[in-house]
C-alpha cells in the first residue's frame, strides 16, 4: 500500500487555514503497477470506471468514494483477458450506462450496467459472431428517449444506430453510404429534439447532416460544398442552433450556423475574407455569446467572439500583437469568465482569463516566469475556483487553483511529491458526490492511480428566519440542460449558493454564488430530474432543473 498519510494531513492542515483541496488516492493495482482508471460515469448513486489489475486486465469498476467500497464490479472479459469497458464510449440512460466492451468470445460490443454484477451484460450482438460490432468512433450522444452510436455489421459498414437501452430498441437508423462501405458519420450532437452530425453518401463529401431517428428523417442538412466536402467540424449548441467550421471553396474554412434546414445553415462570416481559412476551433459558449480562435489574416490566431451576426463578429483581443497569433485553446468557463491557454510573445504559453472585453482580458499568471511555457490544461470549473494543469519553472506539472486573480492562483497539488516524476493525468477531471477524481502518478512507486480532490469548504444558508424569493426573480436556463447553465437573478444579495438534489434526496453539487449571473459546470452529473435549491442570504427559491 503506498505511503501517502503525511501528505494528507499536511492538505487538511493547509486546507483549513487556505481552504486548500484534500487529495486521496486509491491503490487499485498494488505496488508499482498502473491502473490506469478513466472512462468516469454514474450510475445507482455510485461512480464506475475503467481499471486494470494483474489478475484481471482493463475491466469495470464501481466506487462509492471510501477505499473499502471501490472494488471490481464485474470481469467481462473472464480471467486476465481485457474486457477494456467504456473505451469507446459511455452514456447515462434511464437509470443505467450504456457503453462498449470485449468479452471473451464476442469481439467489441454494445454493454449495459445497472450498477450491479449481474446487471452487467451485453446489449446485443450487432456483429454477430467474433467480430466487433462497436469500433473507435461510437460517438454516443442522447436525444429524447434514444441514444445514438455508431456501429457496423458484415454488410452496411460504419454508419448511424440508436437504442432505448433494450436489445428489442436497438436498431440501424439509416445506412447512409449504401453497403460494405461506411457513412463515417461523426461528432454526434443533440440540438432542439434532433440529432446533428457529420456524414459522408458516398456522393456529395463529408456535410451537415440531421435526423429524427427515422430512416427517412435522416438526410443530409445541406451540401455545403458542391462537389467536395466542407467537412464541418466542432459542432456547438447555442440558442437551439448548431455552430460549427466549415470550408468552401470560395471563403475556406469559416464560421457557420445551422438550424436544421437547408435555407437556414449559412456563413456567420468571411473572417479571413477569400478562399483562405479562418481556423476556426476551439468553440466555448459564455454569456449567451459563442468564443472561439480564429484569425483574420492580419492578426494571427487569436480569441474571437460572436452572438451570431456577422456585424457581432468580432476579435475579442490581438494578445500577441501582429500576425504570430496567441493560439487560444483549452476554453472553459468559470463564474461568467473565459480562462484559457495562451502566449503573447513574451511568456509563453501561461493561462489567461476574459471577460468577453479587450480590457477584460489579461494573463492570469506567469507561472513559468519569463519566456517559458507553463502549458496549462484541463480547465475545470469545480465549486469556488477554476482548476487547472500546468508546469512551473522550478518543478514538476501540478494541479493549481485559481479565483480568477494572480495572487489566488497557486499550486495545490501535495507538496510532498514536488521533487517527483510529473503530474501524469490521463483524461480530465470527473466529478461525483461533490468531489473531483482522475488518474494520476506522482512518483515512480506509485503507478497511474486513482486520485481524488475534494474542496471541503461548506456552502449553506445563512442561520436567521428565511423568506421565499419569488420564482420570477430567479431565472434556470436553458432548462433542460445539457453540459451547464446559468442561474441569474434580480434580487441583490452578499452571500448565496445554489445546491442540486436528485430525486433520492442525495446532494449532487453545491456551489456558492457571487454575482447575479453565473454560470454552473455540470460536469459529471447525470441525466435527470434535479431540484435546485437557492439561497441568496436569508432568501431562498427552489426550481426543477432537468439535465438531459
Amino acid at each position: 500500500m503506498k505511503k501517502i498519510l503525511p501528505f494528507l494531513l499536511m492538505s487538511i492542515s493547509l486546507s483549513a487555514a487556505a481552504q486548500l483541496p484534500v487529495f486521496k488516492e486509491y491503490d487499485l493495482n498494488a505496488g508499482t503497477d498502473n491502473s490506469f482508471p478513466a472512462n468516469f460515469d454514474t450510475v445507482a448513486g455510485n461512480m464506475i470506471f475503467s481499471a486494470q489489475n494483474i489478475t484481471n486486465g482493463f475491466e469495470l469498476w464501481i466506487s462509492d468514494g471510501t477505499t473499502s467500497g471501490t472494488n471490481m464490479l464485474a470481469d467481462i472479459a473472464a480471467g486476465p483477458a481485457n474486457g477494456f469497458p467504456m473505451r469507446y464510449g459511455h452514456i447515462y440512460l434511464n437509470g443505467k450506462v450504456l457503453f462498449s466492451a470485449t468479452g471473451n468470445t464476442d469481439g467489441e460490443e454494445l454493454w449495459i450496467t445497472d450498477g450491479t454484477a449481474i446487471g452487467t451484460q451485453q446489449l446485443v450482438d450487432i456483429f454477430p459472431g467474433g467480430g466487433s460490432g462497436i469500433t473507435t468512433t461510437m460517438f454516443m450522444t442522447k436525444v429524447g428517449s434514444n441514444v445514438y452510436f455508431l456501429a457496423t455489421t458484415p454488410t452496411t459498414g460504419i454508419e448511424l444506430w440508436k437504442t432505448d437501452g433494450t436489445a428489442a430498441g436497438t436498431a440501424i437508423v439509416k445506412d447512409i453510404n449504401p453497403g460494405l462501405i461506411s457513412g463515417n458519420a461523426s461528432l454526434l450532437t443533440a440540438c432542439n429534439g434532433k440529432l446533428f452530425f457529420i456524414a459522408d453518401n458516398g456522393v456529395n463529401g463529408a456535410e451537415l447532416w440531421i435526423s429524427d431517428g427515422t430512416n427517412a428523417g435522416t438526410q443530409m442538412v445541406k451540401d455545403i460544398r458542391t462537389g467536395g466536402s466542407s467537412s464541418p467540424e466542432m459542432l456547438t449548441v447555442l440558442n437551439n442552433k448548431v455552430y460549427f467550421s466549415a470550408r468552401t471553396t470560395a471563403e475556406g474554412r469559416e464560421l457557420w450556423v445551422s438550424d436544421g434546414t437547408a435555407a437556414g445553415t449559412t456563413m456567420v462570416k468571411d473572417i479571413w475574407t477569400g478562399a483562405n481559412d479562418g481556423f476556426i476551433n476551439s468553440l466555448m459558449v459564455m454569456n449567451n455569446k459563442l468564443y472561439f480562435n480564429a484569425t483574420d489574416g492580419t492578426n494571427g490566431e487569436e480569441l474571437w467572439v460572436s452572438d451570431g451576426t456577422a456585424a457581432g463578429t468580432t476579435m475579442v483581443k490581438d494578445i500577441w500583437t501582429g500576425a504570430a497569433g496567441s493560439y487560444p485553446t483549452n476554453l472553459a468557463v468559470h463564474n461568467n469568465k473565459l480562462y484559457f491557454r495562451a502566449s503573447d510573445g513574451t511568456n509563453g504559453y501561461e493561462p489567461w482569463i476574459s471577460d468577453g472585453t479587450a480590457a477584460g482580458t489579461v494573463m492570469l499568471k506567469d507561472i513559468n516566469t519569463g519566456s517559458g511555457s507553463s502549458l496549462p490544461l484541463t480547465f475545470v470549473s469545480y465549486k469556488k475556483y477554476m482548476y487547472f494543469i500546468a508546469t512551473p519553472a522550478s518543478g514538476p506539472q501540478s494541479i493549481y487553483q485559481t479565483n480568477g486573480t494572480a495572487a489566488g492562483t497557486i499550486s495545490v497539488a501535495p507538496a510532498s511529491f514536488t521533487g517527483a516524476l510529473p503530474l501524469d493525468l490521463t483524461g480530465n477531471f470527473y466529478m461525483y458526490d461533490s468531489t473531483l477524481y482522475f488518474s494520476a502518478a506522482y512518483n515512480s512507486a506509485a503507478g497511474q492511480e486513482l486520485w481524488s480532490m475534494e474542496d471541503t469548504t461548506t456552502y449553506g444558508p445563512p442561520p436567521g428566519s428565511v423568506a421565499t424569493i419569488n420564482k420570477a426573480d430567479i431565472a434556470l436556463y436553458p432548462n433542460p440542460t445539457h453540459h451547464n447553465f446559468t442561474i441569474k437573478t434580480t434580487t441583490p444579495f452578499k452571500a448565496g449558493s445554489i445546491t442540486l438534489t436528485d430525486v433520492t434526496g442525495r446532494v449532487v453539487k453545491t456551489e456558492k454564488l457571487y454575482n447575479n449571473m453565473q454560470t454552473i459546470s455540470l460536469q459529471g452529473i447525470a441525466p435527470g430530474i434535479y431540484m435546485a435549491d437557492v439561497w441568496l442570504d436569508d432568501k431562498r427559491s427552489t426550481q426543477k432543473l432537468i439535465v438531459q
